[in-house]
């Protein structure tokens, strides 16, 4: 049998716009989610959440400029000089068969003593993936399909967020009932649908700021359009808050996602997105909207991967009613108190995990301990 070479292949070549391409093929041929270039380091994969460097030389200066202008254009190393970031997509296709697509973040960094680029590239998968094959839980599965109202998911950088939502986009698009007409903004556009034959359902995507100046302009723009659905790739601001919340009373589905660590750190997040001067009037149409809440995990796995534990609370009529009665302070503590009526703790998530030999020990006792399940 053989095995997977530690090294990249093509390392002793300098990195000319072809290399960088097969480059991004063999990461993502032996599993790489991240791929990252910098000036004067060696290039470094991200698999299973495990870092792995995959060259013996550092790249040069001018290997990682050839690299952020193929990446983004001729004026990409300028950009960065500016001051200024950038995300965008990229795609390859290394035969006929294959398409290969990638997020990509520049960032200008000091090498050195001089300024440098600092690249991380994250693959995409190329097709959403089914929500059986992600183990999402039965209550889940029942909830998220809402005509009215907010399904939000949360969780920190990297945690598959995105990957869940995707998969209820799948799901949605395949359902022969859905008869839904959905509307994304993302940023960048990570899942593309193109090969999924929606049974009785749309789907129109929009990337920002590529299409869009941002989320809140998306919301905005999606009052106009007449959507069943609405996935709004990021709820991050106070502008968009308040839209996102228009949008759900009046009449969509809304799916988002949040950064945020646990249910109850989801809800505070949300209301502190209701912009002060019309906290009032937003938290009233949060506490109407509230559909499902879902944090996500990703843990490292007995199989040397990583698994998903997922904390989530569904919200009832009588759940809400009792959210529109008391102080937007006092939520939280509401919601960690329904967790065990209406949903799923991370320490459940953990206990089920372990009992399926999913994770370890070691693991689940991390999870208890971090939140407070162990004397």
């Amino acid at each position: 049998m053989n095995e997977e070479p530690r090294f990249w292949p093509g390392e002793t070549i300098r990195m000319a716009e072809d290399d960088l391409d097969d480059l991004f093929a063999w990461a993502c041929g032996i599993g790489a989610s991240d791929i990252r270039l910098e000036s004067n380091k060696p290039v470094v994969l991200q698999i299973h959440g495990r870092l792995r460097r995959v060259t013996q030389r550092r790249l040069t200066d001018g290997e990682v400029e050839d690299a952020i202008n193929r990446l983004y254009g001729a004026d990409g190393v300028a950009r960065l000089k500016s001051g200024q970031d950038f995300d965008v997509s990229y795609e390859i296709t290394p035969d006929r068969r294959t398409r290969l697509r990638f997020r990509v973040n520049a960032t200008a960094v000091l090498s050195r003593g001089a300024d440098g680029g600092a690249v991380v590239v994250r693959t995409m998968p190329e097709k959403a993936p089914r929500l059986e094959d992600l183990r999402v839980e039965p209550q889940i599965l029942a909830n998220f399909k809402v005509r009215q109202g907010f399904v939000i998911i949360a969780g920190g950088t990297e945690n598959g967020k995105s990957t869940l939502m995707a998969g209820m986009i799948r799901e949605l698009l395949e359902d022969p009932e859905s008869h839904r007409s959905i509307i994304e903004y993302a940023a960048p556009i990570e899942f593309v649908y193109d090969d999924i034959d929606g049974a009785s359902a749309i789907i129109s995507q929009s990337e920002i700021p590529r299409h869009l100046p941002s989320f809140a302009a998306g919301a905005r723009n999606a009052m106009r359009r007449n959507p069943k659905v609405v996935m709004i790739g990021e709820c991050r601001d106070t502008e968009t808050m308040p839209v996102a919340c228009q949008l759900s009373i009046a009449g969509c589905g809304v799916m988002t996602t949040v950064h945020a660590g646990s249910v109850h750190e989801t809800v505070q997040r949300c209301v502190s997105l209701c912009p002060v001067e019309e906290r009032a009037a937003v938290t009233v149409q949060l506490a109407q909207s509230l559909r499902l809440i879902v944090n996500q995990r990703l843990a490292p796995s007995t199989d040397g991967k990583r698994t998903a534990l997922r904390e989530f609370l569904v919200f009832d009529d009588a759940l809400r009613r009792r959210l529109l009665r008391a102080p937007p302070e006092a939520w939280p503590e509401i919601c960690g108190e329904a967790l065990a009526t209406h949903g799923q703790s991370f320490v459940q998530a953990a206990r089920t995990a372990l009992r399926e030999g999913r994770i370890s020990e070691e693991t689940e006792f991390v999870m208890r301990k971090e939140f407070g399940d162990v004397a």
